[in-house]
């Protein structure tokens, strides 16, 4: 349902918490921040300012959290890692497969993915899947100039054998097959409404079989639910970076299954604190609270919002607007429109995070950022859709080609360029009337493109911060 929360988000909160400290989570320097962009050994780029890219908000129980000594990666140690994959003149696209398209032989296998009301032990309908051909235009966007291609050949579901419990993956092309486990759903009647599970594990050594040649990656989507080992409850998404091969489900991202593992129970972990709602000062407090109280003095953050440093007043930057349009559109928000718009949002960011790190990006610890680990689907909720600067220049290097630009852009250009495709994408969505979740992302990313259209991208130094709480 809509969220019912009426807060307007006053004040936002830009900084990491005041658990993070506590956590023992410590935010890098901005000298720090700057030289990890960079592989020159003489730090020449700025940081943008928290309007713009946050920092990690590090919430009790969110990843960082529970590990807050996680290794960061920096652009030059991401360089040096063994097992990325470079783009070559061969290996040049992403392929994606939806599984499965045919399961004749496995008849219950399809009701599989048709979410149980755990009281009524009836199948729960009304909500339509999104489709994956949105979710493939979305990553179009998000890697181009790379192609996304389908995978050529039909994707089967069938039993092992007539005595064997388990199933059988195999492709129309393919001669052999790759067994598929299986298992009953292991969280309970009252928390989970899905009755089987798949292996992600076999489904990913699936995809390594019949991973074509010209392949950079190859993504399989399901609407099913996964579970990597015995211990899991579920599993969301898996990438097996080395590999280059990774795959995402719907399923825990299903409007009713986000109901029951509470996401938009109440007011402090509901939906209305969803990104960008998730920087709500009044939120962060209360998610903090029991956490050891910060110092006065630690409180206290330099100030300026001097139009010459930002280039706008802070209520024009990208975190602004869009939680602008946030507060706008969960006032006017219908019931059907949320449940498909928020349920193709989720997917989008897992299956941008999850081909990223095929890519050989490690999750971040320097931002609020896409590529940020999660551990709970409410955790998920507050990660934002874009690529710190960190990662993003990661990104670049990848696609960058022997010349150094990307595609016919050179990498200052590229940025400016992926904004305005997202914007474009994001403004279809919307025309469709599936815009929650949307437009605070159009909003974000029109504040980004005024920044970098207006020479102020990167402003905002360790000598001119700006005001955050």
């Amino acid at each position: 349902m809509p969220p019912k929360t009426s807060c307007q988000h006053t004040k936002l909160h830009l900084s990491t918490s005041p658990h993070a400290a506590e956590a023992g989570y410590t935010h890098p320097a901005p000298s720090v921040l700057s030289k990890a962009t960079t592989t020159a050994r003489k730090i020449t780029a700025s940081i943008p300012q928290p309007t713009t890219f946050p920092a990690p908000l590090v919430l009790p129980n969110d990843d960082l959290s529970i590990d807050p000594k996680y290794p960061p990666q920096s652009l030059l140690s991401w360089k040096r890692l063994k097992e990325r994959n470079p783009i070559t003149s061969i290996r040049n696209k992403i392929y994606y497969l939806n599984l499965p398209v045919r399961s004749s032989d496995a008849p219950d296998f399809q009701r599989w993915a048709i979410p149980i009301d755990p009281e009524t032990k009836s199948q729960v309908c009304g909500t339509p899947s999104p489709e994956w051909e949105d979710v493939v235009n979305y990553l179009s966007t998000f890697f181009h100039p790379l192609e996304l291609v389908e995978y050529p050949s039909i994707t089967a579901i069938s039993k092992w054998s007539s005595k064997s419990k388990f199933l059988a993956l195999s492709t129309s092309s393919s001669r052999s097959a790759v067994q598929l486990r299986t298992r009953p759903s292991p969280d309970g009647p009252e928390s989970s409404c899905y009755t089987h599970q798949l292996s992600l594990l076999d489904i990913l050594d699936f995809a390594i079989e019949i991973l074509p040649g010209d392949a950079y990656t190859l993504i399989v989507f399901t609407h099913h639910d996964l579970y990597e080992s015995d211990e899991d409850d579920f599993c969301i998404g898996r990438a097996f970076g080395g590999s280059r091969v990774c795959v995402v489900s719907s399923a825990r991202y299903h409007p009713f299954s986000e109901q029951l593992a509470g996401v938009g129970c109440d007011e402090f972990g509901g939906k209305g604190h969803d990104w960008p709602g998730s920087h709500c000062a009044e939120f962060v407090q209360r998610m903090c609270q029991g956490s050891e109280e910060p110092s006065r003095e630690k409180q206290k953050t330099k100030i300026t919002k001097d139009p010459k440093v930002t280039g706008h007043s802070p209520e024009n930057t990208p975190m602004y607007r869009a939680i602008a349009a946030h507060i706008s559109e969960n006032s006017v928000v219908k019931h059907h429109e949320y449940q498909r718009s928020i349920w193709l949002s989720r997917i989008c960011k897992t299956a941008s995070h999850e081909l990223l790190h095929c890519f050989g990006l490690d999750h971040c610890t320097y931002y609020a950022c896409v590529m940020q680990g999660t551990t709970s689907i409410l955790e998920d909720t507050r990660q934002p859709f874009y690529l710190c600067p960190i990662d993003q220049a990661k990104l670049k290097e990848a696609l960058a080609g022997r010349d150094g630009n990307i595609g016919k852009l050179s990498k200052e250009q590229w940025e400016l360029e992926w904004c305005n495709r997202m914007r474009i994408y994001c403004g279809e969505i919307v025309n469709r009337d599936i815009s929650v979740g949307w437009r605070p992302i159009i909003a974000w990313l029109e504040g980004r493109i005024e920044e970098l259209e207006g020479g102020s991208g990167t402003a905002g130094t360790k000598e001119d911060p700006i005001e955050v709480e």
